[in-house]
């Protein structure tokens, strides 16, 4: 699953295309090193974003996401940045689950909403380690495990989107300042 999260404007390009006019590859690098470091603020962030909309701890999350930044450039300006996430579906066990006084499981993938009381289920290690497994008819066997959503299918979120863009503009605007100083001082060495 990719989101497109980040497009510089025109106007931030033309500021910085008058500012580091006469720079060798000063837009490029200014523009890069600010989307950059918005692309990692928000890869970090992430896991924030899922656990405030749903019952995931941001740990459970970061470990089970794979994250990737691709920046693409046009004639010489950076353009824009979009991040993707893959990961499995995970077990319901990382989400809210819990037994309810009646001895039954009830789960809460949300935040938002109530819990679901899962009737014909029970949390045993079945083959591999202890997940919640349901009957699938009346007999003992056989059994479905169930899962939640993987780390991908949270971040489709629109909640979870627009936090992600808004911390990626304001990251961005933030730090093209000190990514023009750093090119106009010469500081950092080289980038990509």
């Amino acid at each position: 699953m990719m989101i497109k999260v980040a497009e510089v404007g025109a106007e931030s390009l033309d500021r910085v295309n008058k500012i580091l006019a006469g720079v060798p590859g000063g837009i490029w690098k200014a523009t890069y090193g600010a989307l950059n470091r918005a692309g990692n603020m928000a890869k970090t962030s992430a896991g924030r974003f899922a656990a405030e909309e749903y019952t995931i701890k941001k740990s459970d999350f970061m470990r089970n996401v794979h994250q990737k930044s691709h920046i693409r450039s046009e004639a010489g300006g950076v353009v824009s940045m979009s991040i993707s996430f893959a990961g499995n579906v995970l077990p319901l066990l990382v989400f809210r689950t819990r037994y309810a006084k009646n001895g039954l499981l009830q789960t809460q993938v949300k935040r938002e909403g109530a819990a679901t009381l899962l009737r014909h289920a029970f949390a045993e290690r079945v083959f591999g380690p202890i997940g919640v497994y349901e009957r699938i008819g009346a007999e003992r066997f056989p059994v479905e495990k169930k899962y939640g959503p993987s780390a991908a299918h949270m971040m489709e979120n629109e909640t979870v989107i627009k936090k992600m863009e808004a911390t990626i503009a304001e990251t961005f605007d933030r730090r093209l300042e000190h990514e023009i100083t750093r090119v106009l001082n010469g500081w950092g060495g080289k980038r990509r």
